[in-house]
């Protein structure tokens, strides 16, 4: 065999298995979800025990919405005497201690406390979470808004001994602009992948704009990492499940522009990749099977996928120079895909593009962020802000 038909076999190998990998992560593997959940359906539980519960919102100057939050706890539907809410101030330097100061001169139930320093989101969670004296602590951002029966819902779910968090399922306002309508259908997708994998009991991972926590399970979290990540995944190492209820919403606004949105996939990625990388012994499969299965392929490999994506693009391209009609149709796709977003992201600047150049241009733009995650995780940057 000559060396250019070496080299063409192994472009070929390599196109064939980058395909492979992107079809496996954004279409096999939720179709497997699928199949399986079709066996394993939780029951909903009616129990309507109560233990006592710390809300605990993490702030950094939110006068301008901290109010708005301090009512929507007032608005939840759980007992006086079973809930606190304390609000960990990370050295705000506007009003919001002291509008905090002026609801909890009213109301016992509110407290706030303050971090010594910046010590970023983390820190002030582990702050709150050490000052905390509920059963459940529900870790949530101040423009994460909850529905009146957040609390009951998740009470009822902790009945089951095995649930170690309970998830809502988070619902983003969208506005009308491009990124943000179509960030909404990619996560609506996430979040059916999720419920999948929340039915199989195999979930390990939660929002953290939400969610529910035992308190004799909470590990103080480095302030390196998200407690969306290292939490879920410290909860599965100790045993115990976490669960997506569907039935348990909360809400929040998704980014609107391209810096915003891109800055956020950054974040959430570079964090991500070192929390799983920070406790390997959730990607054991002969310890923890499903969850080791299920984050590689709901993970990794999708933070992989602008890697897989490049090199399908380059090895097509070498072999498309053969005279193959098939080969080279492949490549037109490819390059119309990527046209479609560039005239996305030209069109977003002035006005909603629609569906056709929408998705592809959020889709490349959420791969974008992954690939630059990626490599600030792989340099060791750490993100330790809230934005």
């Amino acid at each position: 065999m000559s060396a250019a038909s070496q080299i063409m076999r192994l472009e070929l190998m390599v196109f064939l298995a980058a395909i492979s990998l992107l079809a496996y992560t954004w279409a096999g593997y939720p179709l497997a979800l699928w199949i399986l959940s079709m066996l394993s359906r939780r029951r909903a539980s009616s129990s309507r025990q109560q233990p006592t519960v710390s809300v605990i919102i993490a702030v950094y100057n939110e006068e301008a919405q901290i109010a708005t939050k301090l009512e929507d706890c007032v608005a939840l539907q759980y007992p006086a005497e079973l809930l606190e809410i304390i609000v960990a101030s990370d050295g705000s330097t506007d009003a919001t201690e002291s509008i905090v100061d002026q609801w909890a001169a009213r109301d016992r139930r509110f407290r706030l406390v303050r971090t010594e320093g910046r010590k970023g989101k983390s820190g002030a969670q582990n702050l709150a979470a050490a000052e905390a004296s509920g059963e459940i602590l529900l870790f949530t951002d101040a423009d994460t808004r909850t529905s009146p029966d957040l609390l009951k819902r998740i009470a009822a779910d902790f009945t089951d001994p095995q649930i170690g968090i309970v998830a809502p399922v988070m619902r983003l306002r969208a506005s009308d602009g491009t990124v943000s309508r179509s960030q909404g259908a990619y996560w609506r997708f996430e979040v059916w992948v999720r419920q999948m994998e929340s039915d199989l009991g195999i979930l390990a991972t939660a929002s953290g704009s939400a969610f529910a926590i035992r308190r004799q399970l909470f590990r103080p979290i480095p302030v390196q990492f998200g407690d969306d990540c290292v939490t879920p995944l410290d909860v599965r190492i100790q045993g115990f499940k976490i669960l997506q209820d569907e039935k348990a919403t909360v809400s929040d606004l998704m980014p609107d522009s391209v810096t915003g949105e891109l800055r956020t996939r950054i974040r959430m990625t570079t964090r991500n990749w070192s929390g799983i990388l920070s406790r390997p012994a959730c990607l054991n499969p002969l310890r923890f099977p499903g969850t080791a299965w299920g984050l590689v392929s709901h993970k990794l490999l999708r933070w992989m996928t602008p890697l897989f994506l490049a090199a399908a693009l380059v090895a097509n391209a070498v072999l498309a120079i053969r005279p193959e009609w098939r080969l080279l149709l492949l490549l037109l796709l490819q390059g119309s895909f990527y046209a479609a977003a560039a005239l996305g992201w030209k069109r977003s600047r002035q006005q909603p593009c629609g569906r056709i150049f929408g998705y592809p241009f959020a889709f490349c733009l959420a791969n974008l962020g992954f690939l630059l995650g990626l490599l600030r995780a792989l340099r060791g940057r750490a993100v330790i802000a809230y934005k």
